[in-house]
């Protein structure tokens, strides 16, 4: 019975899995998920990364649009993913911070569901309109709104986004609009072109190409300080001095359980990328700010996020869209 037990332990030592070293990663194809259509910043600077990852690591690096639900049918899929380091998600970490506050039904949660591995961008998000509204000024689109409740329609990019939920601060302030959500920014620009929408809320960088050709105006941006890159636009506190909009960030995760040896590499990685000059300059030009973070203060960052979310959304009393 003794030799048995010992024939049998071996058997199972031998098939079990090795320990995963980051000498060993990576050693075929990596995959991307975004949570956005193609076409907008989101996807545009999940593919400069995964550029980056596929020349330093010598194995492709493929990016895969899961699009839907302001990114939660990425995280669902993702957290069901292998633990391996060969599927990581490339996240708004604010959708996965404030989604269940704003959900009826389960989310992934990006603390236990998920792996954080890296934060790399911040955005600056503005209310934007067609160049043919008669609206200069925040001051104009909100005393409209007062005056006709409901009138005006809003895009952006889901129900479970960012841009959701800064409507509904909006909303707080007297700018009653009707909500049109839509799969990403991409789409709420081109509803935005075509006069679907009266009133876009989304990325900067998506909008000023088509301020400069005069088909779109900003309104204003949704910092707490006027924007180093775009100076001349004002921010929304400055007639809405209630209007709060915590950061809203890009970052990479994995499923629960990636292997620390891996989360380190990728981490390491990453940050190679945000120092390169190559990279600094399409995220600047895209009017995004980096916003590398140590690897040990993910964690603490995400709790924090969450915590301010969770007051935010309380004190403005918004309830669950779905």
């Amino acid at each position: 019975m003794h030799r048995v037990g010992i024939i049998v332990a071996l058997a199972l030592f031998a098939i079990s899995p090795a320990p995963v070293s980051a000498q060993d990663y990576p050693s075929r194809p990596i995959h991307i998920v975004v949570g956005y259509p193609p076409g907008a910043g989101v996807d545009f600077t999940a593919r400069l990364f995964a550029d980056w990852l596929q020349t330093a690591f010598h194995q492709p690096a493929i990016v895969e649009n899961r699009a839907g639900a302001g990114g939660e049918i990425a995280a669902e899929y993702v957290s069901h993913a292998d633990p391996d380091g060969y599927t990581l998600f490339y996240a708004v970490g604010g959708d996965l911070e404030w989604t269940k506050f704003l959900s009826k039904k389960p989310v992934v949660d990006p603390l236990e569901d998920l792996t954080p591995i890296a934060t790399v961008i911040s955005s600056v998000n503005c209310v934007a309109v067609n160049a043919a509204s008669p609206f200069k000024t925040i001051d104009d689109l909100t005393a409209f709104t007062k005056k006709n409740p409901g009138k005006l329609t809003y895009g952006t990019a889901g129900t479970l986004s960012y841009y959701y939920l800064m409507g509904q601060a909006l909303n707080q302030q007297g700018v009653d609009m009707l909500h049109v959500p839509y799969k990403g920014n991409a789409p709420v620009l081109t509803a935005l072109l075509g006069r679907e929408v009266d009133v876009a809320l989304t990325t900067l960088g998506s909008i000023k190409p088509y301020v400069a050709s005069g088909k779109l105006r900003i309104l204003a941006v949704m910092e707490p300080k006027r924007f180093a890159g775009a100076p001349e636009i004002p921010t929304i506190a400055e007639s809405q001095p209630q209007f709060r909009a915590p950061l809203s960030w890009f970052g990479f995760f994995g499923p629960a359980g990636v292997p620390q040896p891996v989360v380190v590499k990728l981490n390491a990685e990453i940050a190679n990328a945000l120092r390169s000059a190559k990279i600094g300059e399409k995220i600047k030009n895209l009017e995004l700010n980096i916003f590398p973070t140590d690897i040990s203060a993910i964690r603490p960052l995400i709790a924090e996020s969450t915590r301010t979310f969770d007051q935010l959304i309380t004190s403005m009393h918004i309830k669950a869209a779905d």
